[in-house]
């Protein structure tokens, strides 16, 4: 999943992205509204965290063109000023929730956790299933066989992504704007490093489901094919 936070205080932004990024989330950051609305017409963003003060214009702006851009991505907006009226304002502009600033790390987490299940992907659930593994978008965890599986935060949102998606082909420019954060070279082999990686992990736990390649456009995951005993016999 990939979200974008929008602040004109860096020492914020950076916070919010320590915090975040323990959520296996990827990143990007903006630090004006212009920026903002640049990126968020660009990618396909899972949730977006948007303050309303900002140095060159107003998040209700920003929130209002997005709306009217038909963008239905979900939006959280956060301020130092919480009167009802504010708020109210924020909610029926089309935003899906409004934090107040000071907010602690615990709540700002189930905040965004809430958020981005509000998007267009959370109508499969919380919890999606591809063969033996499980895995519970909400817990984030990922089992196998009734045992953990042990992976990175980029391979829980490389193999979330695909879990979503199981049995359709996911292109690699699909991976690298849904995976990785606006910093990432599309040219180089990490996509391939990190699939080769995560398909390794699936082996040695015995998963049922397996990653192929599709030569020149991307990946599929999907439940292998069940065993035909009578075949062997």
């Amino acid at each position: 999943m990939r979200i974008l936070i929008v602040d004109d205080d860096h020492a914020i932004l950076n916070l919010m992205k320590r915090v975040l990024s323990g959520e296996a989330y990827a990143i990007d950051l903006a630090s004006t509204g212009e920026e903002a609305r640049t990126l968020a017409l660009v990618h396909d963003y899972d949730g977006i965290i948007l303050d309303l003060h900002l140095g060159d214009r107003h998040g209700f702006e920003i929130l209002q063109e997005l709306r009217r851009a038909g963008r239905r991505t979900p939006i959280m907006l956060y301020s130092g000023k919480g009167d009802s009226e504010t708020i109210v304002r924020g909610l029926d502009a089309g935003a899906d929730d409004f934090i107040v600033k000071p907010v602690s790390n615990d709540e700002l987490r189930a905040r965004v956790r809430t958020l981005v299940r509000r998007g267009a992907s959370s109508r499969v659930g919380e919890q999606i299933t591809v063969g033996n593994l499980i895995l519970n978008r909400l817990t984030r965890r990922i089992t196998c066989r009734a045992e953990d599986l042990v992976i990175t935060a980029t391979e829980m949102r490389l193999l979330e992504h695909l879990m979503l998606h199981a049995g359709e082909t996911v292109t690699r420019s699909e991976l690298h704007d849904k995976i990785w954060d606006m910093h990432f070279d599309p040219s180089s082999n990490v996509i391939d490093a990190h699939v080769a990686r995560l398909r390794k992990k699936l082996e040695t736990a015995g998963a049922s489901a397996e990653i192929s390649t599709r030569r020149g456009i991307g990946f599929v995951l999907s439940p292998k094919p069940a065993q035909d005993d009578s075949a062997r016999s």
